[in-house]
């Protein structure tokens, strides 16, 4: 017995030591070794200018930036995780499983309240003629068809004055730059971090990577995005900043007679003569910044910048007419159908009316909508896209993490109808299309919730993951496990939330779906005897 003893401790001391040899680290503290003299520390300092003054950039000082090589491929550095990180992955994981509970809550409360909100519009929606304005809408939902209308005149004066074609309501120059990215890959004991040059249309600085050493990125030489909007009307209603974003017939703009004079733009100096070139399906200008670069093999620092312009034409809208006196040219114009208070994790069991939404009564009078306030953001209908804002605004409700879902679900899924399209239809057939997008929207949150949950719970279990990793073979099929039951506790956990949100917000529909499944299991029931 003591020497079959014996054996089963030398296998378990080889198994832990060749798991300390493949993973190069070991669970407890060592004693630094005081004889050794320590190693030199060398400081690296580097200045790279803020991007958005990067126009004020000295052309010498962005040319001594720029590299004067062909760009070399990504590389990859490993980094041994301490327990702090996997204890702070543990607290995300806590934060990450309860949002996704209220992202995958509100998120069936958004379905139904938009839903609600689409009953109101069909019983309350009136046709509107674009001019003149009726004073007797004001605060009533109207469907408005005409073409839009500017007399202002755009140009950049950061692209050496590049005007748009008269009639547009929209200019834009929109960068991207061939920069280095870090991407980060966390594994059980250690991280990964990845560096590739990528296109981007936002600046990555490189001070900020965990290894900065030959991934130093230049500084831009001009803004990601410049955009200019003309004050336009649809009739005798103003397209206000919102309804602006929703435009997005986009076209190029004719740069043929404009490389020149963008060869003088004092930030742009240090690199060669633009040349036209089509890049993903899109006339785009390609500017070098050093030999041999092309828009397929570009170099370190190169430049890609769409002009694109968005042209008046045939527009249909539909949102809540108002009256605002700083609206210019016209006080006249159109606010989303909302309601007049927060959207809460509280069921809302009454139906949409003049009371709890935006929109008058026989007086004309009512509360403001719950964001009313007038932003330009780009709206593309694009389901990707919401999740983006969504995850650009969840941090405003950290550290508590149903804050955090209200925030991304407000950002993301706002309780609102304000419709635009670029053509002439009819008010049918554009709810159809918004309700077709908001039940694809509702589909895609449920998956993001589902991803978000599991995601968190395995997060939740990294500290165990790090110690099971200790024990090579048996570590890697208990890790294995703890894959399955987190993916099997995000389907039950994320399955039982949206059934109990939808039971919640949705309780006629639940009580009658309960009694047919009582009744068919009675029927069954009675059939057996």
């Amino acid at each position: 017995r003591s020497a079959i003893a014996s054996r089963v401790f030398q296998l378990c001391l080889a198994a832990v030591s060749l798991a300390f040899v493949r993973h190069g680290e070991i669970p407890w503290p060592q004693f630094p070794d005081t004889s050794a003299s320590p190693a030199p520390q060398t400081s690296y300092l580097r200045s790279v200018s803020d991007p958005l003054s990067a126009p004020q950039t000295a052309p010498e000082e962005l040319a001594a930036n720029l590299p004067h090589s062909p760009a070399i491929g990504g590389d990859t550095h490993e980094q041994s995780k301490s327990w702090q990180s996997t204890l702070t992955e543990l607290v995300a994981g806590v934060l990450l499983f309860f949002m996704s509970m209220g992202v995958l809550w509100l998120n069936e409360g958004h379905a139904v309240r938009m839903d609600v909100l689409f009953s109101l519009a069909k019983r309350k929606l009136k046709m509107s003629a674009a001019a003149p304005a009726d004073p007797e809408n004001l605060r009533e939902l109207v469907f408005v068809t005409g073409t839009t209308q500017t007399e202002a005149s755009l140009k950049l004066s950061a692209w050496a004055n590049l005007q748009a074609p008269s009639g547009s309501a929209k200019l834009r120059a929109s960068t991207q730059m061939y920069l280095w990215v870090e991407k980060g890959e966390s594994k059980d004991n250690s991280t990964t971090y990845t560096y590739s040059q990528q296109w981007v249309d936002e600046y990555q600085d490189s001070n900020n990577f965990t290894y900065t050493m030959g991934h130093e990125n230049p500084p831009a030489p001009a803004p990601f995005v410049a955009l200019e909007l003309a004050a336009t009307t649809l009739g005798d209603f103003t397209m206000s900043q919102r309804m602006m974003g929703k435009l997005q017939a986009w076209k190029p703009c004719d740069v043929k007679g404009k490389l020149e004079d963008f060869q003088q733009i004092r930030s742009l100096s240090a690199y060669q003569q633009g040349e036209i070139t089509t890049f993903n399906d899109k006339e785009s200008v390609f500017f070098r910044a050093s030999f041999g670069g092309t828009p397929v093999s570009p170099n370190l620092g190169d430049l890609l910048t769409r002009f694109e312009y968005v042209p008046c034409g045939p527009t249909s809208v539909m949102g809540v007419q108002v009256e605002q006196a700083e609206m210019r040219p016209t006080p006249w114009s159109l606010v989303p159908l909302e309601y007049n208070e927060h959207h809460s994790y509280t069921p809302m069991l009454t139906r949409a009316n003049t009371g709890n939404t935006n929109l008058g009564d026989e007086r004309h009078q009512t509360l403001l909508g719950e964001a009313e306030k007038d932003e330009y953001f780009e709206d593309t209908h694009s389901p990707q896209e919401r999740l983006k804002r969504g995850v650009a605004h969840f941090l405003e409700g950290f550290p508590n993490p149903f804050a955090m879902a209200d925030a991304f679900m407000a950002a993301a899924c706002p309780d609102h109808v304000l419709i635009v399209a670029e053509e002439k239809t009819t008010p049918e057939s554009l709810v159809s299309a918004e309700r077709k997008f908001e039940r694809t929207l509702t589909m895609v949150m449920r998956l993001f919730g589902f991803m978000l949950m599991y995601g968190g719970i395995e997060l939740f279990f990294s500290p165990l993951r790090k110690l099971l990793s200790y024990l090579w073979i048996f570590g890697t099929i208990l890790k294995f496990g703890i894959d399955l039951f987190a993916c099997a506790c995000a389907v039950s956990c994320s399955s039982c939330t949206i059934a109990g949100a939808y039971a919640a917000y949705r309780p006629l529909y639940s009580f009658l779906i309960l009694c047919v499944g009582a009744a068919l299991v009675g029927g069954m029931y009675k059939l057996e005897q």
